[in-house]
């Protein structure tokens, strides 16, 4: 059997994207290919001719953690390949720790819910949350809750507290000003505070916004690796999967919610994910609160991943 893993994190400007990858590669890909031949061709930009006849080849494609699921996918849809492109995954298509591209009212319609059951290869879709499970349930698709592969390993939720330095995220995607510069005081007025950029814009924006000048870690995911492991670290911010790259490390981290896949990670597996604008709920969380057990659907990805001989 030959699998085609389509990979967020190659090519991709957002470093979030490949901590996706580092955990899709370790509890994915290197399992599956000590029993299979797996090809990995990224998610973002174009397609070349290579990836084309790769996926012409594969018996299976898996599509990896992205926002790629919507109520009107047939027709619009955040994956970046051409249409044509995609339909190479026609009849071999799973997805593994993918989401709703954001809230939607109504369900998928009848067009794209066919189309998505032509699409699938008959795997069950692990999606990364209840939400998206249940969306696909009412369009007939096959699919379990696993959450995002990057929480795998996570067992307990650290809250910040008393520790001296914070890295801090902010995002150029969905910019609220008056709500992040009052964020950014709380956290300046507390902590010293290192700034990552997750994303390409991020840098602009915090420096936008800031009433001094800011100090930054290099974009790279080595060199935010690096603080997190420096002594008397936590981490508040934005940016989901830094967050979540804190807690594979151990480190206190607070995540604050601004769109759905927060929201409803923190709904499906009991992560504390304040929205931004609940500054209350962010003050208490920084004032010493115990560690929050994260509760995985276990007996789901134990399921998922034996059907793939992972286990």
């Amino acid at each position: 059997m030959s699998v085609v893993v389509v990979d967020p994190g190659m090519t991709s400007t957002n470093l979030g994207d490949q901590i996706i990858s580092d955990a899709v590669h370790r509890e994915f890909v290197t399992p599956l290919s000590s029993s299979t031949d797996v090809e990995v061709i990224p998610m973002h930009g174009p397609l070349s001719d290579a990836s084309r006849d790769a996926l012409r080849a594969a018996d299976e494609v898996v599509v990896c953690g992205t926002n790629l699921l919507s109520n009107h996918m047939r027709f619009r849809t955040s994956w970046e390949w051409d249409r044509a492109d995609i339909e190479l995954a026609k009849g071999k298509l799973t997805v593994f720790g993918a989401g709703w591209w954001q809230y939607q009212v109504g369900s998928i319609d009848p067009v794209s819910a066919r189309w998505m059951k032509a699409m699938s290869g008959g795997r069950t879709w692990g999606v990364r949350d209840a939400y998206s499970a249940k969306r696909l349930a009412a369009a007939g698709v096959a699919s379990a809750h696993i959450s995002c592969p990057t929480l795998w390993r996570v067992r307990e939720q650290p809250l910040p507290s008393t520790q001296k330095r914070i890295i801090a995220t902010f995002t150029d995607y969905n910019q609220d000003p008056l709500a992040d510069r009052r964020l950014m005081d709380l956290l300046e007025a507390r902590y010293e505070v290192l700034y990552w950029p997750q994303g390409p814009g991020d840098r602009r924006y915090i420096e936008s916004i800031s009433p001094t000048t800011p100090t930054f870690i290099d974009a790279s995911l080595a060199a935010f690796d690096h603080e997190l492991k420096q002594p008397d670290t936590a981490y508040v911010g934005l940016r989901l999967h830094g967050g979540i790259r804190a807690l594979q490390f151990g480190v206190p981290s607070l995540i604050l919610s601004i769109d759905n896949r927060a929201r409803e990670i923190s709904k499906s597996v009991g992560l504390t994910a304040p929205s931004r604008h609940a500054f209350r709920d962010i003050e208490q969380a920084l004032d010493g609160q115990p560690p929050v057990s994260i509760g995985l659907p276990t007996d789901a990805i134990s399921s998922w991943t034996k059907n793939w001989n992972l286990a």
